[in-house]
């Protein structure tokens, strides 16, 4: 447990804890044996009330993030049109992006100094403060400009949510509990397209924030009510200089390949000079981090080859994950011809996949060594990227859903085990920026793969466009009736020449995740746990 007396976070022996609630304490435990951690208040109420409680609460917490990110892809071509600025459009996600990215370790580490619930709640203010104002907006660049401060928060919110499951679930039962927040996203990625839809279509594209708003406070205030963190008084120095070099050199990459991959190519010189400046920003970040007495991301985590080769594996099934999300729905709609509709059903297994194999796996965590669960699912998603290769034009959309469902179960089964070895790992007080290290290297990876992707395809596409053709003609239904039948088959082909390109590096990044995994340490639950996680079966929940 941790006490309260002044500034910073110090663990405290569990001991003290039980001697507390043996004196009649109003307080769950829900801290590390030996370690310290999150406590839930209880009052009058049943301890198991109120743990059930947080727990609530951060599943809507998850939850406005997670559909943040699917529902608003469907209203923004709405808002664009009554707003203007197509030419900036991609800019609406790539703010929301950047921010979501960049504060990731800064937020974590800050929850290892300042407790969970604090920054838990100035990241939630922040994201619906961003959430509220961008319904509000009346020009792009007032949502561009929300949506960066939107993400800002998001950057807090998903990885603490994360890590404070960590906290308040023993050894046995975390790894249960993350397959019920994979479910979250799942559910997120399948119902989110359709609601956005809805909403905009019934009220307004501004409702599909607004009515995120409601949901954020309700999981706030059930973490302000039942979650309480005490602290013991110690002397630490932020990390300032590494937190503004990580982020002005992961903001420089992101912005070299996003928009200047995008709009000049991956080798015009002015993206290698973005990608060299910001490659330099990262060389200055590694060594300021090697000599800061309080690092935001200590290096030393990654000696530790269950963070390593789980950072390394959480990159290569980031990347799947997004990328598949951006091209195969237009593999479905551009090549096999299919409806926005049917495009969007191929990712519903994937996303059905991926709860479902990271439950499972959950469970076997505490009888299945670490290792041979990450394999399988490093062997799975690998077979899926491979039979995803092997599709073409003359391909059915159920074939192509079957194989994204191999696909995202494969991934399932990779995320579970990553997460929760590298929770069990580390100590309480390090265990925020081990888990949004992890989520890091997840969604790093899959941004910038992504906008690679995207200047392949618009190389293979560039020699088949006439002049004043439109690419999207071979997405749009009314564009391509518009087509001559030789302009069409010309613009599918290219179009099939580029995905098919992008599935290969698919299948490279699969077997990278493979080769992750495979090195990946074995043992299980108990045995590659930090002494602080692994003495009396875990963690104490009274």
């Amino acid at each position: 447990m941790a006490i309260r007396v002044g500034r910073g976070w110090q663990p405290k022996g569990a001991d003290d804890l039980e001697r507390g609630i043996q004196a009649g304490a109003a307080t769950e435990a829900c801290a590390p044996a030996g370690g310290g951690g999150a406590v839930a208040r209880v009052g009058r109420m049943r301890p198991g009330r109120a743990r059930q409680l947080v727990t609530a609460g951060l599943v809507l917490g998850m939850a406005t993030a997670a559909l943040e990110g699917t529902a608003v892809a469907t209203a923004m071509p709405t808002a664009i049109a009554q707003l203007g600025g197509v030419s900036r459009y991609s800019w609406v996600f790539s703010a929301y992006l950047l921010t979501s990215t960049t504060t990731v370790p800064l937020f974590g580490k800050l929850a290892d100094l300042y407790g969970r619930q604090r920054i838990y709640q100035i990241s939630m203010l922040l994201f619906l403060l961003g959430t509220g104002l961008s319904g509000t907006a009346h020009s792009i660049d007032q949502l561009i400009f929300f949506r960066a401060l939107q993400g800002l928060g998001a950057g807090g919110v998903q990885p603490i949510a994360i890590t404070i499951v960590g906290d308040i679930y023993s050894l046995e039962e975390r790894g249960r509990m993350q397959g019920v927040f994979s479910g979250v996203w799942g559910i997120a990625s399948l119902i989110g397209p359709a609601l956005g839809g809805v909403i905009t279509d019934l009220l307004s594209w501004r409702w599909v924030f607004y009515l995120n708003l409601p949901v954020g406070i309700v999981s706030a205030l059930l973490l302000k009510l039942y979650l309480t963190e005490q602290a013991t008084r110690r002397e630490h120095r932020l990390d300032i200089a590494g937190t503004v070099l990580l982020t002005l050199s992961v903001t420089g990459l992101l912005l070299a390949v996003l928009e200047g991959g995008e709009a000049l190519g991956l080798t015009s010189p002015v993206t290698l000079a973005g990608i060299a400046l910001s490659l330099a920003g990262m060389l200055l970040f590694l060594r300021q981090e090697a000599r800061a007495p309080e690092p935001m991301l200590p290096l030393d985590l990654f000696r530790d080859p269950v963070i390593a080769y789980a950072s390394l594996g959480s990159t290569a099934l980031g990347t799947l994950l997004l990328a598949a999300t951006a091209y195969v729905p237009m593999f479905a709609q551009g090549v096999l011809g299919g409806s926005a509709t049917e495009a969007g059903m191929t990712l519903a297994t994937m996303s059905l996949g991926w709860p479902i194999a990271s439950t499972i796996a959950g469970r076997l965590l505490l009888r299945v060594d670490y290792r041979r669960l990450a394999v399988f699912g490093g062997i799975t998603s690998t077979v899926g990227a491979v039979l995803l290769a092997l599709l073409g034009a003359r391909s059915s959309a159920l074939t192509l859903s079957l194989v994204m469902g191999l696909t995202g179960f494969g991934l399932g089964f990779m995320a579970t085990p990553y997460l929760v070895a590298v929770q069990n790992a580390v100590p309480w007080g390090r265990r925020g920026v081990a888990t949004s290290s992890v989520q890091f290297f997840r969604t790093i990876g899959g941004a910038i793969a992504v906008a690679i992707f995207g200047a392949v395809l618009n190389a293979a596409l560039a020699p088949a466009l006439a002049p004043g053709m439109n690419a999207n003609a071979a997405l749009e239904p009314a564009l391509r009736a518009r087509l001559a039948p030789g302009q069409l088959s010309l613009l599918v082909g290219a179009l099939d020449t580029g995905l098919h390109r992008i599935f290969l590096g698919f299948v490279v990044i699969a077997v990278g995740g493979l080769v992750a995994s495979w090195f990946f340490p074995g043992g299980g639950a108990a045995a590659l746990a930090h002494p602080e996680t692994r003495g009396g079966g875990g963690e104490a929940a009274h």
